[in-house]
Parts: C-alpha cells; structure tokens; sequence
C-alpha cells in the first residue's frame, strides 16, 4: 500500500474514533469531579493510560496525514536543533535521560517547515525515550557535505535487529508493546516532503541519519 492509500485509511480510521475518545475523556473528567476519590483507583489510571495512547495514536495518525503540506521558510537549522533539545530536555531528564549537541557553528540556511522538521526530532527522541526504561543518553550531530547537511541521532539504547530494518520507516508496523507504528513513518513521509531521507543503522549504537539538500 502507498503513501497516499494509507492516508486516506488513517483519515478515516481517525475521524471515526476521534469523537468517541474526546466523549470518553470528558466523561472522565466529570465522574473524577463527582468522585474525587476515583482518582487513586488503579482501574481509573489504567483508563487515563490507555486514553492517552490512543490520544497520541490520533495525533500520529494527524501527523502522517499532514507531513506533505509543508509551510517553507529559511531556517538556521543548528538554531531549530538546539531549540528542539532545548524543549524536550525537561522531559527526558525527568525519565534519567540527557541530551548532548555536536553541532558545527553555522550550517547552510535551508528552506524547511520548521514545525514538520522540529516533529521528526521529538520523534527521534521518543523513539529513544522508549528503547531506554531506565535512562541514558541521546546524541545529535551534524555536519555539511558537498551539497547535503546531515544529521544523526544515536542513543545509548540496544542496537535495531537487523530483521526490523525492512520495516521500520513502514506505517502501522511496530516492534514495541504500546508502539503506534507511524512514529518513524511520519519521520520518513516529512522529509520526504522536503527532498530528504532518513536511515536507520542496526550495528553497535542505534543510529538515524537524516540528509537534506542545500537548496
């Protein structure tokens, strides 16, 4: 199935499912408000879990659905990387991860969506975040070559079987237990978007490189 047949399934999948969720959600905040108690219930927080993976199913599914509309503008892209980190440090510290940055001084300024492209870096880190329960380390690096800017993401996590490597970027396929399977595919549809690909390396430290082209 291509690109565009699963964005119309997963526009349609979403657009069934999402009222029923948003009626779930408040029908949950108005039993917590009649109940304050059912709040420590270990039944309610397993129902608050789930809602939230299924939120962030949908906004996955919004995600993939929209990565080829790009809004371009000239974008500083160490600056956008740096602001990237800068947002999701608070959160990764609090799971015991920490990000470190080895970026050149300048990069060539390009014409990106900056909100597609900052998406495929909370990506990343997500994907990091969930390969490391118990903490680490995230890298990001880059560097200009000839005509392209690259980027790599690595982290402290175990190596990608060999065997996922076919399938990783696919929408709906995933190898984790609460996965969503478009989280790297979202990754891979936006910056086709932007005339770029993203690899994954399987050997030693789990690695993505994105290349871009200097326009």
């Amino acid at each position: 199935m291509n690109a565009q047949n699963y964005r119309l399934l997963l526009s349609k999948f979403s657009h069934e499912i999402r009222n029923p969720v948003a009626l779930i959600s408040s029908f949950l905040q108005l039993l917590r408000r009649e109940y304050p108690e059912i709040a420590s219930s270990l039944y309610y927080r397993n129902i608050q879990e789930n809602m939230g993976l299924l939120r962030q199913l949908l906004d996955d599914m919004s995600h993939f659905n929209n990565a080829d509309r790009l809004h371009r503008e000239p974008t500083d892209l160490c600056r956008l990387l740096r602001e990237a980190a800068s947002s999701a440090a608070a959160v990764l510290s609090e799971r015991n991860i920490s990000l470190r940055l080895d970026l050149p001084e300048a990069l060539p300024v390009l014409s990106l969506d900056r909100n597609k492209i900052r998406q495929v870096f909370y990506n990343l880190f997500r994907n990091a975040e969930e390969a490391m329960p118990e903490g680490g380390v995230i890298s990001i690096s880059a560097w200009a070559e000839e005509q392209q800017i690259f980027i790599r993401v690595t982290d402290s996590g175990p190596s990608i079987p060999r065997e996922f490597l076919p399938t990783l970027f696919e929408p709906l396929v995933t190898h984790k237990k609460e996965g969503t399977g478009l989280g790297l595919a979202v990754c891979r549809e936006i910056l086709k978007a932007h005339q770029g690909s993203i690899s994954a390396a399987s050997d030693g430290t789990p690695a993505f490189t994105i290349a871009l082209l200097v326009n």
